[in-house]
């Protein structure tokens, strides 16, 4: 459910997402923590420098 939230914020974006952004997607820190987290390990989402976040280009 997170993981889904999170990439929904990113698919409607049309830049890189600031971390403060996602922060209000799901109000559990530690929870959506770990989906991020997830997300990025498994190549769905691209951390920027500047705590930015988008989809990978393809």
């Amino acid at each position: 459910l997170v993981r889904g939230k999170l990439l929904a914020v990113l698919r409607e974006a049309h830049a890189p997402v600031p971390q403060a952004v996602l922060d209000r997607v799901w109000h559990e820190p530690v929870q959506r923590g770990r989906a991020l987290d997830g997300l990025v390990a498994d190549g769905l989402v691209e951390p920027l420098s500047g705590g930015l976040y988008r989809l990978p280009l393809s």
